[in-house]
């Protein structure tokens, strides 16, 4: 059985036939520019693999805490979308006044409950919850409702604007360890917000591997998407990242 180190940096955008001084490095094809959904052609073709395991990554934090498909609050079965960034939760409860303007009510956040109530200035009004929502995220729940102008409807729950815990990495070609359907094919943790990078080790967290039990397959390019915790891709606004990958293979 042989081992290889296979290194991706989604930077180096280069072909594989024309460059002479980096044998083995991987030429990268982006979709609309995104680090995140890209494809490797590497520069050797392995078959009969046994495993693949994530030995590390570095990942630049250039995506929004607010983003789509979670940006958006319905009020009164009007939708209010605020536009993707990074906010505070001041910045936010700013932002999402400034859309549905004072004539329709006002939101206010309380750092001592750590939630969010929404006044009314015109009449009743109900707030529409889907899943994975920015009303979830702000804590309000499906169908809450107040009687009418300068009442108040408070969240039920806790808001929590930063809920990327940890994002994942499916590679189409290795598939996932797991008998679920996610498209999971490594998982990992995120440590901090935007702006810094995820260094993510083996040595210090868990080994990843995927097992093959089939031995005439052949890896000679990986298709690579990288998503949040809901299975959603993700934009990093152009931050290239890259990552290791050890192949044992019989060839």
């Amino acid at each position: 059985m042989n081992t290889y180190q296979i290194h991706i940096d989604t930077a180096a955008a280069v072909n594989v036939t024309t460059v002479t001084n980096s044998p083995g490095q991987a030429s990268i094809s982006k979709i609309n520019g995104n680090p995140f959904q890209c494809t490797a052609i590497l520069g050797n073709r392995h078959r009969a693999i046994r495993s693949a395991a994530l030995k590390d990554a570095q990942i630049p934090v250039g995506f929004y805490n607010i983003r789509a498909p979670y940006n958006s609050i319905i009020i009164n079965g009007i939708t209010y979308t605020v536009q993707p960034g990074n906010y505070t939760i001041n910045s936010l409860v700013n932002t999402l006044n400034g859309v549905i303007t004072n004539s329709i009510g006002t939101f206010a956040s309380s750092s001592v409950t750590n939630q969010i109530s929404f006044v009314s200035n015109n009449g009743p009004a109900v707030i529409t919850v889907p899943s994975l929502s920015l009303g979830a995220f702000l804590g309000f729940t499906n169908g809450q409702s107040c009687p009418g102008t300068n009442t108040v409807i408070t969240g039920t729950n806790s808001y929590i604007i930063n809920f990327d815990t940890y994002i994942t990495i499916w590679i189409g070609e290795i598939g996932t360890a797991s008998l679920d359907p996610q498209q999971i094919t490594y998982k990992v943790p995120l440590t901090a917000g935007s702006g810094s990078i995820i260094q993510y080790s083996e040595g210090s967290t868990w080994p990843q591997k995927v097992i093959y039990t089939d031995r005439s397959n052949r890896l000679d390019r990986l298709t690579i998407v990288v998503l949040d915790r809901f299975g959603n891709i993700i934009n990093n606004n152009g931050l290239d990242w890259s990552f290791t990958l050890e192949i044992e293979s019989d060839t």
